[in-house]
């Protein structure tokens, strides 16, 4: 009867007491105590090329949404059981993004942090000259592969290059592709 009353307390000392979770803050993850309200862990549901990963490495588990993470319950107050799950291979890049001004495609003021495991380094872009509004959809803020059917219809350029979707790096790739086919 003793045993049972050990045990019993235990767990509800877990269930009510500070867990310790591990928590991504600017990069970084390192176990944290949380609030005593928390009593799960929160981790990302999946890496996704070009994206990173979906979800968080928190306390608790308030995801947005709730299936971006998968939750875990510590098996005592010290010990972690959530991680992160990016790829021990995975690297950065930056892509440029556009937007649709008025008549025109425009290179944003801001570049995106794409994040890479298997596929290769890929940004994509308008056609400026002559994608219309309706004929280019932007790509993950600019990082990835173009949607194949634009790229076909040649409203979407895509090149292999850490920021190559410039504005600038087209015009110029443009201009020595037609003096190659000279």
């Amino acid at each position: 009867m003793m045993n049972v009353a050990i045990v019993m307390f235990s767990v509800l000392g877990l269930a009510y007491g500070d867990i310790t979770c591990n928590v991504k803050t600017n990069g970084d993850i390192a176990p944290q105590t949380c609030p005593t309200d928390d009593i799960k862990c929160s981790s990302p549901q999946a890496f996704v090329e070009y994206v990173g990963s979906i979800g968080s490495v928190m306390c608790g588990a308030e995801c947005t949404p709730p299936s971006d993470c998968v939750y875990c319950i510590p098996v005592d107050d010290t010990t972690p059981c959530n991680e992160d799950t990016v790829p021990t291979d995975m690297e950065t890049f930056e892509c440029h993004a556009w937007t649709w001004e008025t008549d025109k495609w425009t290179q944003s003021g801001t570049t995106t942090t794409c994040y890479r495991s298997a596929e290769p380094v890929k940004c994509n872009a308008p056609n400026y000259d002559i994608a219309e509004e309706t004929d280019y959809t932007m790509q993950l803020d600019g990082c990835g592969p173009c949607l194949e059917a634009q790229k076909t219809a040649g409203n979407c350029n895509e090149c292999s290059e850490t920021l190559c979707n410039s504005s600038s790096f087209l015009t110029g790739s443009l201009i020595l592709a037609v003096l190659s086919a000279l």
